[in-house]
């Protein structure tokens, strides 16, 4: 008995010495093969909660949150979501035991913006700028009860930036109007609120306009609440739609031939031949449509029982300007009401350099670089073909250092009469000073300079061979206090 005592004390040494190995070495639950799994635990749990911009670090059991937060109950979220993601936690069951932030505040958004749609069948679809989770959970219970049953989808994102005021406040009450509109959209970009939208009921277009139009400082209201669009062209990302009703096929292939020439992306032509007559209308379409084609995104719909044309979207200062121009002479019974907003396009990419001053005079170089300023002979206003650099000027004035100022100088072409000559330089840069200022650019950095031919090619020193033959050449100042 005593040696088969002594067997089973060897036999049970062995597994406590063969449990101790497979603890150390091969057990999930050693420290090496923990620290594994709460890293790929917690991380894929970040990712399923949607916070993209966190990041953690595993050290043993404990947790680093870092990244750029957009609020601090984002922060708190997502350490709530580490901190469970590999169950209750603790050093018994072997999940997350602490979780450490060292998360720094995102910049803030701007402009803020959210926006929320209804389709025609109902759903609705919710995105843009939220400056918290409570909020959020409050506009999507909203959203739920406006759609009635109808689909939600979500896609709001949190974001710091949020002006003063009752936010939450307004885009409750922009929701609601929704409810009345068979569809629509509304955003809230900053203080301003946008209800767009058809409303076949004139009682339910009038109520809203009435209510967004008296929404409390300092937030704005701006109804733009229509009937049912006759016809109707739209630019998103999926390409050109047409559609509505036209009088006659000659009508359709014109409206055609017109989108064929300004638009080179994809184009859903879904009009219908109708028996109506509206004499004048397509005189709009005409003016209109070529620039309208060249919107980021928007909606140009012709309802004759309204003003006639309503233009609505995103565009580029130099195609807003221009279509502006083009729809001035429209008379009755159909004019165009515009109500588009001016998006600038990315300034130019450079290399900063060692004073603001020279940084930004690197990217307005590489703007004016980027095309030609040109002018018809004597013309003071810059031809349309220079939109795009016009607005790579005004881009790259926006990312300047606001303490900066620019002489704009302009010169006429050479062969003209000395007195005429210095006139015309200085018209042609009032022109762009103005065009400048209308993009938002205060007025107060800019000032307008003209010179004759041989005087501005004095009194310009650019190492650019090409600079001689330039109508508009801009320094950048310091302005004085």
């Amino acid at each position: 008995m005593r040696l088969l005592d002594h067997l089973f004390a060897l036999v049970s040494l062995a597994g406590l010495v063969a449990m101790g190995w497979w603890g150390v070495y091969q057990s999930p639950q050693n420290a090496a093969n923990l620290q594994m799994e709460l890293q790929q635990k917690t991380s894929a749990a970040l990712k399923a909660a949607g916070h993209d911009w966190a990041l953690v670090t595993m050290d043993g059991q404990h947790a680093v949150l870092s990244g750029k937060a957009p609020s601090t109950d984002a922060v708190r979220d997502a350490a709530l979501t580490i901190l469970t993601a590999a169950g209750p936690g603790g050093l018994i069951f072997g999940g997350v035991t602490q979780v450490e932030s060292v998360a720094d505040d995102a910049p803030p958004v701007s402009p803020f913006v959210w926006h929320v749609e209804k389709t025609p069948e109902g759903a609705l679809v919710l995105s843009g700028h939220v400056p918290s989770r409570a909020i959020r959970k409050t506009l999507l219970a909203e959203a739920q009860a406006v759609a009635a049953g109808a689909p939600v989808e979500d896609h709001m994102q949190l974001a710091s930036g949020a002006p003063v005021g009752n936010w939450q406040g307004i885009a409750r009450l922009g929701l609601q109007q929704l409810a009345s509109l068979d569809s629509g959209d509304v955003t809230l970009e900053d203080t301003r609120l946008r209800v767009n939208g058809v409303a076949s009921d004139k009682a339910v277009r009038e109520a809203v306009k009435t209510e967004v139009a008296n929404i409390a400082a300092p937030f704005q209201g701006q109804p733009l609440v229509r009937g049912a669009s006759l016809w109707l062209a739209r630019v998103s990302d999926e390409g050109l739609l047409l559609k509505g009703n036209v009088s006659s096929e000659s009508e359709r292939r014109e409206i055609l031939t017109l989108a064929k020439k300004h638009y080179q992306g994809k184009m859903v032509d879904e009009m219908a031949i109708a028996d109506q007559v509206y004499n004048g209308w397509m005189e709009g379409v005409r003016r209109g449509l070529p620039q309208f084609v060249q919107f980021q995104s928007g909606e140009m719909d012709f309802d004759p029982d309204g003003a006639g044309f309503l233009i609505l979207g995103q565009a580029r200062p130099s195609t807003l300007a221009y279509l502006k121009q083009d729809v001035a002479s429209l008379t009755a019974p159909y004019g165009a009401e515009i109500r588009a907003v001016s998006r600038l396009p990315a300034p130019p990419d450079v290399t900063p350099a060692a004073t603001p001053v020279e940084t930004c005079q690197r990217l307005v170089d590489a703007a004016v670089a980027s095309g030609d300023i040109s002018f018809a002979e004597g013309a003071a206003e810059p031809q349309r073909t220079s939109g795009p650099v016009l607005d790579a000027l005004a881009a790259s004035f926006s990312a300047c250092d606001p303490a900066l100022g620019f002489s704009i100088n302009g010169r006429s072409e050479a062969g003209n009469p000395k007195p005429a000559d210095v006139a015309l330089g200085r018209a042609r840069a009032g022109a762009l000073v103005a065009f400048l200022e209308a993009t938002g650019v205060d007025a107060g950095r800019l000032s307008a300079i003209g010179y004759g031919p041989s005087a501005a090619e004095q009194a310009i020193d650019s190492a650019d061979a090409g600079a001689d033959s330039r109508t508009i050449e801009i320094t950048v100042l310091e302005r004085s206090e």
